[in-house]
């Protein structure tokens, strides 16, 4: 039989166990994240920047620690608040076209204004292929004009929160459609 004292000594035992693990467990390391919306067309500040605590499981590699080193970068993509800053999504120059893809030869770029819920909720990479369709907006289209399939498995070269310039087919529809991009898989 167990006597009295070891079951005392491992009542204490247990105890700090489990205080040691729920400290370990609540550690946190403090990341810098995103205090509002951001596009990526300005260098950050100090107003645009928040911390948050998180489980040292849970930060992601690459991960800003120091709001120093993240001032002054302008994001490579816009970042949603409370989204994490990574390094490696900071740069010191605007965004350039950067994604090394190029337009076959006689093929001309278009660049479409959208909101991310327009653009496949924003989930948009360049590379991806859509198809671009053109829903009139009412009271701006002329009366009768349906949707349109524009453009077919069209590639996308850069994904922004800029506006282009109109081109050919697009350019009268710019001002009175909404423009919506379909996802199209490999061929």
């Amino acid at each position: 039989m167990i006597g009295q004292r070891a079951l005392v000594g491992l009542a204490v035992a247990s105890g700090l166990l489990a205080g040691v693990l729920y400290y370990a467990g609540a550690q946190r390391s403090s990341v810098i994240v995103a205090a509002r919306d951001l596009d990526a067309t300005h260098p950050l500040t100090v107003d645009d920047l928040g911390t948050a605590s998180l489980p040292p499981d849970a930060v992601p590699a690459g991960s800003v620690a120091d709001v120093s080193a993240a001032l002054g970068k302008i994001p490579r993509a816009p970042l949603w608040r409370g989204q994490v800053v990574l390094s490696a999504g900071l740069a010191e120059d605007a965004a350039a076209f950067h994604t090394g893809l190029a337009l076959p030869r006689g093929m001309r770029g278009v660049a479409l204004p959208m909101s991310a819920a327009q653009a496949v909720g924003g989930a948009l990479v360049p590379g991806a292929r859509v198809d671009v369709l053109a829903v009139p907006v009412g009271g701006r289209a002329p009366a009768g004009r349906a949707t349109e399939l524009l453009v077919q498995a069209a590639l996308v070269l850069d994904v922004r929160a800029e506006t282009g310039a109109p081109y050919i087919r697009f350019a009268d529809r710019i001002a009175t459609s909404t423009f919506i991009l379909a996802l199209v898989g490999s061929r």
